[in-house]
């Protein structure tokens, strides 16, 4: 975290947080949050976002881990191992609402999802052309985004 950011005292910085994210990323909160009845399991906070490990299979079979705002879900079928990776992750996607705001839907969630399902469908072809699924914005972004805020590797 750069040194500006770590001389606020953590209660303003986590009010911030809700702040902008309630307000300028209200778009995806609100999504989150209304997703949040419908996946239930384990939840926990991480870094100031609410992580639901979901276990709800018929509400979200072709699922894989996604982030709207604030509101991070995964699947309980992962390791723990590659969960801890993935949060870090879907935590950069968190940090790109709170920069793009309402744009977040439209600039990062939607080719995130595009590029999510290409991906899923067309595994074998990109494994054998060695892609990764990090290796195209927005995900790559989120990878980046997500270590700098966390101080941990997604990867």
């Amino acid at each position: 975290m750069s040194r500006f950011f770590e001389k606020i005292p953590l209660p303003l910085r986590a009010f911030l947080f809700y702040l902008i994210q309630w307000t300028w990323g209200l778009p995806q909160n609100v999504l989150g949050a209304l997703i949040l009845p419908l996946l239930r399991g384990r939840r926990f906070r991480y870094h100031g976002a609410l992580v639901t490990v979901y276990s709800d299979k018929r509400r979200a079979p072709a699922l894989g881990a996604f982030s709207l705002g604030t509101f991070i879900f995964m699947p309980c079928t992962w390791t723990e191992e590659y969960r801890r990776r993935i949060v870090v992750h879907e935590y950069g996607h968190t940090v790109q609402s709170l920069i793009l705001g309402p744009l977040y839907l439209l600039v990062i969630a939607i080719p995130s999802v595009i590029w999510s399902r290409r991906f899923g469908r067309r595994y074998a072809q990109y494994l054998a052309r060695n892609v990764n699924y990090t290796d195209r914005f927005p995900e790559n972004n989120a990878d980046r985004l997500g270590e700098y805020a966390t101080g941990e590797k997604a990867r």
